[in-house]
């Protein structure tokens, strides 16, 4: 669980306190926080943010603790850390840190795929007995990491502070950021060039529920011309209205590529909203352009689950017919559910002459 429990307002800047976890803690235990938001000199929108952390987690009061600063663009991506209070940091044994280990250690922060992100604190920690007393330090593990991905003699540190930096706290910097976005503001990231700009965009406008025109168009602009956006694309419009909802898959479904189309016909199968007969006719008239057996499977499949029969619909699927036999055979089975008329129904019997064997 994350909440705020305290906001401060300074020039400039905010304070925001947060209750969070850490997986070096324990499962249960929560740490207090304070993330501070840098604003633009209009004092309007954030433009940085950072957190003062304790360098290691330990135990047994063995190991030196000091404070670093990492720092988060308003993605809540790490940009990089520095000591403060003149501390420094050391590896085992009280061995410092050199300007290359500092330098490794800003490397293995920016990798948000590290190996530290599934290592668990007991696989860094070693067991040493000393006076009969077990503690438990940071040591010399016996955990198996290639070179380039830990600090040798500093994986404690190294573990702690990437789980500082990719941890809960991302989403609530994320969430601030949102907060502080405007239509705007949301529309200059959806025009990004930046693929992770525009996600983070359509992410916030999903979780605040912003609806509009301006939105809206410039989405389905670029969701077309970029399909990595469309998986948080089909989340923001499944939670609109469903006049909204309609006219954005159809829209799509028209002037999209095969993946876009195939991604809307599975949201329709998905909706609680009722699709109307004359919402799928006009679905139909794309029908000549799906090149896909899948995208024909769904539209059937569609039109089945929802019952939806009338003369316009089967009179779109007698072309099929002549598309290729896995396509066309799809079209045969539902145009024999259907009642045709006397042309219709020669055209579907010599379809079932040519191909009765395969059938």
């Amino acid at each position: 669980m994350t909440r705020i429990t305290e906001l401060f307002v300074f020039q400039n800047k905010i304070e925001h306190t947060f209750e969070i976890k850490h997986p070096g803690k324990g499962e249960n235990n929560v740490e207090t926080v304070i993330l501070t938001e840098i604003r633009d000199e209009n004092d309007k929108f954030p433009v940085e943010y950072y957190m003062d952390v304790e360098s290691v987690i330990c135990y047994e009061n063995l190991c030196k603790i000091v404070p670093v600063r990492i720092f988060w663009n308003v993605m809540g991506e790490y940009q990089r850390y520095k000591m403060i209070n003149g501390a420094a940091l050391e590896k085992y044994e009280g061995e410092p840190y050199t300007k290359e280990d500092y330098e490794k250690t800003h490397q293995i922060l920016k990798n948000i795929n590290s190996p530290f992100k599934t290592v668990r604190i007991d696989e860094i920690l070693t067991t040493v007995k000393s006076h009969d007393i077990v503690d438990a330090v940071a040591g010399e593990t016996l955990l198996e990491m290639d070179e380039e991905d830990t600090v040798h003699g500093a994986s404690l540190t190294c573990y702690t502070l990437w789980h500082w930096t990719h941890g809960d706290i991302v989403s609530k910097i994320r969430d601030l950021t949102g907060n502080s976005f405007q239509t705007k503001q949301f529309e200059r990231y959806l025009t990004s060039k930046k693929t992770d700009q525009q996600l983070f965009a359509i992410e916030q406008m999903t979780r605040i529920m912003l609806y509009n025109d301006v939105l809206r168009e410039t989405l389905i602009t670029q969701v077309i011309s970029n399909n990595a956006l469309l998986l948080k694309t089909l989340h923001y419009v499944e939670k609109t209205n469903s006049s909204d909802y309609f006219s954005i898959v159809k829209t799509l479904f028209f002037k999209g590529n095969k993946q876009i189309r195939i991604a809307m016909l599975n949201s329709l199968l998905k909706t609680k909203h009722e699709i109307t007969t004359a919402y799928f006719e006009e679905f139909c008239l794309n029908l000549p352009n799906l090149s896909s057996y899948q995208e024909i499977a769904l539209f059937l499949r569609l039109r089945s689950q929802r019952n939806l029969n009338s003369k316009k619909i089967t009179d779109a699927f007698l072309p099929l017919l002549e598309r290729d036999l896995l396509i066309a055979r799809n079209a045969y089975w539902f145009l024999k559910t259907q009642e045709l008329n006397h042309e219709q129904q020669s055209i579907l019997n010599r379809f079932f002459e040519k191909y009765k064997e395969q059938l």
